[in-house]
């Protein structure tokens, strides 16, 4: 039987963090808008994950909505740990600095969000943080990699626009 959440299409993110000594890259699945006004967002991380105590210590993150041609920096985002491989330092991942936040921000994706943190609480097995959202950058020519049944998908055709 397939678990619950393998049935929500979720765009693929990866979350950067920098502390005063350390800089961090993770995939995540589980991101989400929560408010326009003021504008705050989530992203869920569950808190045996390395990234989970810096951004508690950073009290900021940056938020990289990936571009559907950049499935190996999710793989390596979501597959390597951050307590013993510098993520950031791998050749595939290209930075660029953020203008609010320290964390940088991914090189190609579909969009951008620098976030301070808004507050963070434990929901089950993980730490949802919300985020409020500082700053915003979207490349219009892009189309998001979103994640489905542990499948990678681009968008496929419109089917109409939302009343």
């Amino acid at each position: 039987m397939p678990t619950y959440s393998s049935q929500f299409p979720d765009p693929i993110a990866l979350v950067t963090v920098a502390t005063k000594t350390r800089t961090n890259v993770m995939t995540v699945g589980w991101a989400s808008p929560v408010s326009s006004k003021p504008p705050i967002l989530m992203v869920s991380v569950a808190p045996r994950r390395f990234t989970h105590d810096l951004i508690l210590e950073a009290g900021e993150f940056g938020l990289s909505i990936l571009a559907n041609d950049q499935k190996k920096l999710s793989e390596l985002a979501g597959t390597l740990t951050g307590s013993k491989v510098d993520k950031l330092a791998k050749p595939e991942f290209e930075t660029f600095d953020a203008e609010k936040i320290r964390a940088p921000l991914i090189k190609g994706a579909r969009a951008w969000f620098e976030c301070t943190l808004h507050s963070h609480q434990t929901v089950g097995d993980h730490t949802v943080f919300y985020g409020a959202v500082l700053k915003t950058r979207v490349d219009e020519t892009k189309s998001p990699l979103v994640l489905f049944h542990r499948r990678y998908y681009a968008l496929g055709e419109e089917r109409g626009v939302y009343p």
